[in-house]
Formats: C-alpha cells, structure tokens, sequence
C-alpha cells in the first residue's frame, strides 16, 4: 500500500519536474530570443547622445564658434521628493517660475528636462540642493565668442545641437559628426541608475573654416553700423570678395543679433524670423546705377557703341515711351566715359536702345542676374529679371540704369568681379575647407571655379580705365582711398511704393561698388544703405563709407600701394600710404 504511495508521489514528482524541464526549455532555447529582447528593454534604455559640435574657423584660423561643456537639469517625476521651499529655492536658482517648475515634476513621463544647458553657477547651486529624483546631465552648448560678429553668414544653433541658420544650417551634418549611444540601467522596479556612455571610441568632430577674415569682418561691421546711424538708414551691407579667387573676405549686414541667444531653446520675445535671413543673398532691391556698368561692357564689347562716340543728354530731361527719364543735373553733349562718370540716365538709356533688349538680356543673364550663384548659404534667391517678351516699351531704357530688375548683394558683387579680374565670373565661396581629423581622411578644399567669361580682357580693362574716371572725376570721388587707384560706380536707385505699386519719391537704396588697385585689382567692395534719410544719393552716403572700409581692409591685409598711386597723391612710402589709409578709416 504504502509502496503504491511512494509510486505516485515519484511518478507525480517527476511528471512536474518534466513539465518544469520542458518550459525552461521553451523560455531558454525556443522562446530565448524573445525574452532576452524583452529583459533588455525592461533593465536597459537606450537614448542618442549629442558630440561634440565641429568649430568654425576664420580664414586664419581664429576661432568663430565652438561648443563648451554644461550642465541640463532633469527629473523623474515619479521620484521626485521635494519640500514647496526646496522647489521655490530651484526656481530661483534656474529663474524659472514656480508655475514651469510645477507643471514639469507633475508631468507623466518617466523622464522631464527642467531646463538645459544653464550656467556653472545655477548648476553648482541646484547640486547642493541634493533634490531626489533630480539629476544631470553634461550637454554640449554652441559658444560664439565673437557675439553678433558676422551673425548672418555663420547662422546659429538651436538647443538640440541643430544648425537653424547660416553655414551651421547647411553643413549641419558635417558639424555634427555621428551621434553617440547613451545607456541607462534600470532597476527591477523599473527606477534609472547611473547612466554611462557607450564604451566605443568617440567619432572625432570636422571643423569649417571660412574665407573671411575675422579682422576685416569687424572693421566692416563697425564702420557699417556707423554708416547706417549716421545716415539714419534703415538697414545696410557690406561686401568685400577677391575678384581673383572668389572669396568672400566680409559679409556684413546690419542690424544684426547675438546667435548666442538661442542655445537654450528659449526663443526672445523680440524674435524676429528675418534675423536668420542672410540679406547679402535673400535680400532684393534695384541697382539703380552701379547696374549701368553691365549695360556699358555689353555695348562694348558688342562694339555696339565706340568709346568716342557722343550722345545728347537732353540737358537733362528727356521724354521716352511716354515718360521722362530725368539726370540728376543738366548735361549735354557727352562722349561714352563722360556718361558713366557723370551718370547720366538719360545717356545709358540711349546706349541701352542702341544695343537692344535680347543683347541687353543676354549680357545680364550672362553676368549672373536672374539666377542663383550657388555660394553655400541657405535662402539665396535668383533675383527678379523678366523675360524680354514681357517688357514693356519703356523697359529696356529704364533697365540700362537699373530700375525693373532686382538683384541680390552677392550678384553684383559678382559682377564687379568679373570686370575687376579681366572678365571672368566666378563662383563666389565663403567655405574654405572641411577639416576631417579621422586618420585617412582628406580636407576637403574647394578651390576657385570660373562659371564663364563675360567680356574680353580688352572690354575689360575698357571699364576698369572708365570707372577710374568715375571716381577720381564723377560722381564716385568721395570713394577715393589715400595712396590707392580706385575704380567704382555710384548707385542710387527709387524704391517701390507697394501701397501705389510706382516708384516713390521719399525712399531710396543708396549703393557703391568698386575696386583697387585699379591696374591690379585686388579686393572688390560693396556697400548698400537702405533708405538713408540724411540724404539719399549714393556718391554722398554709400561711397564715403566704401573709402573707410577699403582704408582698413589694405591695412588689414597688407594690400601694397601701386608706386603710381603714390606719386599721385604727393606721398613717398607705402608705409606713409597705410599710415594715411588707417587714419581715413577711422
């Protein structure tokens, strides 16, 4: 009986043990997979990481942004324990409300940021308070140490380590490298533990060096934002390109605002979206006159008119399609220099019916108007530049001095370039290399690249010798540089009243655009001042302005003076030359 017992309590026994066996081996080899996945999500979280931001670099190497190590406050609100003074005591240390503070620690999430990338101080202030539930975390914060200095063209970076505007926009993914793993280990009740990084070697950051020179950069912001209060102007550029290389040595709009000011995610109550616009590439007007130099070299260079050759100016008003056409003084009879140094309106407007609308409309396309110049900026448009068939009968008159077209501040530059380096456009270029520290990788250096020839060397130098005569007898000699041959056009051109839809009488775009040294020319230079209310003539406004900043850019980069230069202006050394320079920048 009682070994019948024993029987059934060793078959029952071992029928568990059977069934025990056989489920371990349905956990373990057949469902093995499965639960692993399912205990490693349940004790082990996974999240990206940011790296660390590549620098931005000025063409010698001095730094315009980088990223600094900081602190992020965060929590998990359902281990928060904290007394009303402990939280009050937080929110002064962070400067937060008690409201924000609240409506984060009562969230749902596992997981809240109460505020990121703070200063040392709040952070060593929140450590003390040994808060449970409260932790944090070291985050990568952008820096710019130069503040809003050339804001437009390096951009900003949002908290998220994103690039928002600028070059940090458009070689984001350069910059910011690959993302690392952060792993974060739980509890069998589900609570976080030390977090640590993944044990992989870190990827190692590119870096971007520009073409400008921080140096120049900040003279040409200063003497612009002097330029824009001095003529109560509502905004400005200012331009300076290589004409050999088409590089782009400063790119300066004002006003302007510190990136700075986004790298905690809060966005200011003065926002404005078209702080992160780049004016000198999104940023439409007319040329007014510096455009008459596109209509001069294609009637020259389609020999079209003669360089003798004279027109009547109409003593300086005359009736065309309708409408008058008006000089600012009277003029009369003039021969093809004399008209582009005096600028006369009424003396392009002939040679512009002398060379036709479809000439006139393939010259312009051909010097880049119309169209995109591919410089690595977001946001740049094509310009506005209608189809001949669409012109009307007073179009093409008007065209040749600059009105019914807009352009962009980098196209014209490009134009004068193109005139200043023999008749070649080239591609204009703010990125100097993309620096690649990994062993075997190559530093990416983009070199100059000639898009077309526009003229002739000949028509070329034609031009050079004309806007020589534009400033040192027209309407440009308040753009002379001591020591220096300049060549230049004054521009000054009516704005568009959008309430009539015709041009206004009260608002202008003041503009000059040269270059020196006029035989060799080595830096080219534009200034735009947007409705200037002192007065609105581009050779009173924008050319004295384009004197003290080419004054400091030969200082700057050490531009010797021609010897004819300076013997013309009655001084003996090229030292006493950038002595007479750094004083008329001043």
């Amino acid at each position: 009986m009682i070994g019948n017992r024993l029987q059934i309590l060793f078959f029952t026994v071992l029928l568990l043990l059977g069934g025990l066996a056989a489920r371990l081996f349905q956990i373990q080899v057949l469902n093995g997979l499965a639960y692993s996945e399912m205990a490693q999500r349940q004790f082990v979280k996974k999240v990206k990481a940011e790296t660390t931001r590549g620098e931005i670099l000025d063409r010698n190497g001095l730094v315009l942004a980088t990223s600094i190590e900081c602190q992020s406050i965060f929590a998990h609100p359902k281990e928060m324990r904290a007394s009303k003074g402990a939280l009050a005591m937080l929110g002064n240390n962070l400067d937060m409300e008690p409201r924000r503070i609240n409506s984060k620690i009562h969230s749902d999430d596992d997981f809240v940021w109460i505020e990121r990338k703070v200063n040392p101080m709040a952070a060593e202030a929140v450590a003390r308070q040994k808060i449970k539930g409260l932790g944090m975390v070291a985050e990568q914060k952008r820096y710019y140490p130069n503040g809003s200095l050339a804001c437009h063209l390096i951009g900003s970076v949002g908290v998220d380590n994103t690039g928002l505007s600028g070059v940090e926009q458009i070689l984001d993914p350069s910059l910011k490298g690959k993302q690392l793993t952060l792993t974060r280990l739980r509890d069998g009740k589900g609570r976080n533990m030390d977090p640590a990084f993944d044990s992989r070697e870190k990827p190692r950051k590119n870096s971007v060096t520009l073409t400008i020179d921080r140096t120049l950069q900040y003279y040409a912001e200063r003497e612009l934002k002097a330029g824009v209060e001095e003529n109560r102007a509502k905004s400005g550029m200012v331009l300076i390109q290589d004409p050999k290389t088409g590089e782009i040595l400063a790119m300066a709009s004002y006003p302007d605002y510190d990136p700075n000011i986004f790298s905690k995610g809060e966005i200011p109550a003065d926002f404005n979206r078209k702080w992160l616009e780049n004016p000198s590439v999104s940023r439409l007007f007319e040329p007014g006159s510096t455009f008459k130099l596109i209509t001069f070299a294609a009637a020259l260079e389609e020999k079209a008119v003669l360089p003798t050759q004279e027109f009547e100016c109409e003593n300086g008003r005359w009736k065309v399609a309708g409408s008058f056409i008006n000089d600012h003084e009277p003029q009369g009879r003039l021969t093809v220099p004399q008209i582009l140094e005096r600028s006369s309106n009424i003396g392009t407007a002939k040679i512009g019916l002398k060379l036709g609308a479809d000439r006139m409309y393939r010259y312009a396309r051909a010097f880049g108007f119309g169209s995109r110049t591919g410089l690595q900026v977001p946001g740049e448009t094509d310009g506005l530049f209608r189809d001949p068939k669409k012109w009307s009968a007073l179009s093409l008159p008007i065209l040749s001095f600059g009105q019914e077209i807009g352009v962009t501040a980098i196209q014209l530059i490009g134009a004068y370039s193109a005139v200043a380096n023999g008749g070649m456009l080239l591609e204009p270029r703010v990125i100097r290399s993309i620096d690649n520290p990994s062993p075997g990788a190559e530093t990416v250096k983009p070199g100059p690249r000639a898009v077309r020839r526009v003229i002739s060397q000949e028509t070329a130098a034609l031009l050079r010798r004309m806007l020589r005569g534009a400033v040192e007898r027209g309407t440009g000699m308040k753009a002379r540089v001591p020591g220096y041959s300049v060549c230049g056009k004054t521009g000054t051109a009516q704005k568009i009243d959008p309430k009539t839809g015709k041009y206004s009488d009260e608002k202008y775009v003041a503009s000059f655009c040269g270059f020196l040294p006029a035989d060799d020319p080595a830096l080219v230079c534009l200034v735009i001042l947007d409705e200037p209310q002192r007065t609105y003539w581009g050779g009173e406004t924008a050319a004295p302005l384009f004197s003290r900043v080419m004054s400091r850019a030969v200082t700057v980069l050490d531009i010797p003076p021609p010897e004819a230069a300076l013997l013309a202006d009655g001084v003996k050394s090229a030292q006493e030359v950038r002595l007479l320079a750094s004083k008329a920048g001043r």
